[in-house]
């Protein structure tokens, strides 16, 4: 190792070049001074963040190769197919740290085990296998560093590669508990799951983790709806699927940007759409953009009633709206075999054509919105620019 420290910049540099990601990583965990010559010569590409990936528990995508206990660190390239595999790990008895061999994936592979290294003060005591074709490792930590390795581990790499500090997860949301107290995540996503979740599970949740930007789930279901007061209304980009999350008369708690929701059923839907239009009518909310809200929303009239509404004017604002971003993605399970992030709505629908919509104009502060309802789906436009 003090070999290495002493060969010229320039031959190190090209080093770490010729090396996988979590092989510098890896050796980053020699020493100190390791850590200082990659820090010196090994840069990652700016804004790439890292993500946290929970294998998913939910028995129809349980296979024999799966681990539903090992959670992964990835590098976020494109969140398609480039996406790079850093390292995995998982929490084991500490009899099983000491073992030398583990079924894995139909195969026996050699556990190298009193793997032992400190970072940021902590002290981690592991064993540690490769996989034979990726090579990527997995660490077996005993179950005490569960609140401790993962959150460590992210803010060691970020420091380590000198890139942003940006943290996606996938998870379960019954994953929680490996959580610390208080978390910043800036995208969440949830695996799908057949299960049904006591709904105080994902308010405990959204009391510790505060997401930054978006929060999505296709198919996790919950018992009941999360209570009015959840910190889950604050999230800024919210696209729940699933209807066991929310009611209609609860939109009025949400404070972000844009949501797409599917509600749970209610006896007048379109009574609690008139209170929420009313609601922003009579609010100071300037950050709302798009709500999106999967209904059986059909008579018009209800909706509007007591609201003063006009048609399309071209003079006021343009005929199709443009936001700002487009809807987050989603994490979707793909014939139960794989993953990928697609877009949110899915339509051959122009949703974003607006001159059949009703247009509504808070008067305190004269922001316009464009109100529409196409095929029991409920579409909200905020116009915080006209024209583009």
């Amino acid at each position: 190792m003090v070999k290495f420290m002493r060969l010229p910049n320039l031959v190190k540099h090209l080093i770490f070049e010729e090396m996988k990601l979590n092989e510098i990583l890896l050796l980053s965990f020699c020493s100190k001074q390791v850590q200082k010559s990659i820090k010196q010569q090994y840069r990652l590409e700016p804004n790439k963040g890292f993500r946290i990936t929970c294998s998913n528990k939910d028995h129809r995508t349980y296979y024999h190769f799966q681990d539903g206990d090992e959670k992964g660190l990835e590098l976020i390239v494109d969140h398609k197919e480039n996406d790079k595999e850093l390292i995995y790990w998982k929490y084991v008895d500490k009899f099983d740290l000491l073992k030398k061999y583990k079924f894995l994936n139909g195969v026996f592979i050699k556990l190298k085990s009193g793997f032992i290294f400190e970072k940021n003060g902590l002290r981690f005591e592991c064993s540690i296998c490769f996989d034979q074709k990726s090579g990527i490792p997995t660490l077996y930590f005993e179950k005490d560093m569960m609140k401790k390795w993962p959150m460590e581990l992210h803010k060691y790499c970020v420091d380590l590669f000198r890139t942003t500090p940006d943290l996606e997860m996938i998870m379960n949301l019954d994953d929680s508990s490996d959580l610390h107290e208080s978390q910043t995540i800036k995208n969440l996503y949830l695996h799908d799951s057949c299960e049904s979740l006591d709904p105080e599970i994902a308010d405990e949740f959204f009391e510790k983790a505060n997401i930054q930007n978006s929060f999505s789930t296709l198919s996790q279901k919950l018992d009941w709806t999360i209570s009015d007061d959840s910190k889950l209304w604050n999230i800024p980009n919210l696209c729940i699927y699933s209807y066991d999350w929310v009611f209609a008369r609860q939109l009025t708690q949400f404070t972000g940007k844009n949501a797409y929701l599917v509600v749970k059923d209610h006896n007048d839907i379109a009574q609690s759409m008139n209170e929420f239009l009313k609601h922003w009518l009579n609010s100071d909310n300037t950050k709302l953009e798009t709500m999106i809200v999967v209904t059986y929303c059909e008579s018009t009239e209800k909706l509007f009633d007591g609201i003063k509404t006009s048609k399309w004017d071209p003079e006021r604002r343009q005929a199709r709206y443009v936001p700002n971003a487009p809807f987050e993605r989603i994490f979707e399970n793909q014939n139960r075999t794989s993953y990928t992030f697609v877009n949110t709505f899915h339509s051959v629908y122009d949703y974003l054509d607006c001159t059949n919509a009703f247009d509504i104009v808070r008067e305190s502060d004269g922001l316009l919105a464009s109100v529409k309802v196409h095929d029991g789906v409920f579409f909200m436009f905020v116009w915080h620019t006209r024209f583009s």
